[in-house]
Order: C-alpha cells, then sequence, then structure tokens
C-alpha cells in the first residue's frame, strides 16, 4: 500500500498510462496492411529534366517518384482530375501504382527520383482515369 502512496509510483502512472493508451490508440488504428511490391533489389534513378511545353502523358511508377521542381512550374494530376500546380522549390511524392501525368506549359527544369524493384519498369504508359 505505501507504493501505491509514493511520489515516485505517482509520477510513474502518470506517464506509463498515458504512453500505454496512446500506443493501443494507434495499433488499434492499423485496419489493414498489403505489401504491393518487394524485391531483393532496389533500383534508384535520379533524372534532371529541361523541356518546354512538356505533357507526360499517363503512366503509373512501381515504386514512389519523387519531382522536385528547379525552374518554372509543372502540374501534376495524380488521384483526382484536378492538377496540383508545383512551382520552383515545391517537391511531390508520387503514389506508387496511382495514374499520373506531369504538363508544363512553356519552361520547367526539375528532378525525379524513381524507385523500384530491379526488374521493374520505372515507368509505364497507362490509359486515363479522367473523363
Amino acid at each position: 500500500m505505501r507504493i501505491m502512496r509514493s511520489k515516485r509510483f505517482l509520477v510513474l502512472m502518470g506517464v506509463v498510462l498515458p504512453v500505454a493508451s496512446l500506443t493501443a490508440a494507434a495499433l488499434a488504428a492499423v485496419t489493414s496492411q498489403t505489401v504491393l511490391a518487394e524485391g531483393t533489389t532496389l533500383r534508384v534513378r535520379v533524372v534532371k529534366t529541361v523541356a518546354n511545353d512538356f505533357d507526360s502523358g499517363w503512366h503509373v511508377h512501381p515504386g514512389p517518384a519523387i519531382v522536385q521542381v528547379q525552374e518554372g512550374s509543372l502540374q501534376i494530376t495524380q488521384g483526382s482530375c484536378t492538377p496540383r500546380t508545383l512551382n520552383a522549390g515545391d517537391t511531390l511524392v508520387e503514389v506508387p501504382f496511382s495514374p499520373v501525368r506531369g504538363v508544363a506549359t512553356g519552361r520547367v527544369v526539375w528532378t525525379t527520383t524513381l524507385l523500384g524493384r530491379a526488374e521493374d519498369s520505372l515507368n509505364t504508359p497507362t490509359a486515363s482515369p479522367c473523363p
């Protein structure tokens, strides 16, 4: 009984119980996980592109694609049919296996870092998901 009245015990319970309840809440929030791709070797490709009036067409990546604009602006459409404009200094991580399209009017310079399994093509054309 003396242990439960001690200041150490009260402080310990004041720290342990909130942390334990946060951990339990975080674990309970995960309802499903699916491995979409896994490989024994990782392929990395970093590409710097300089273009005028660019249109990538619709395509998919088997892994994340990190796009960073250095000059101009680039409109990226992914996940909806509404493009998002990236300006110089902006970065976007494209979602794997989700159709994406990049369009620019005028001069644009950007770097794309592509990650994927060594055996996969890092850029595959696909049909437009938009009407």
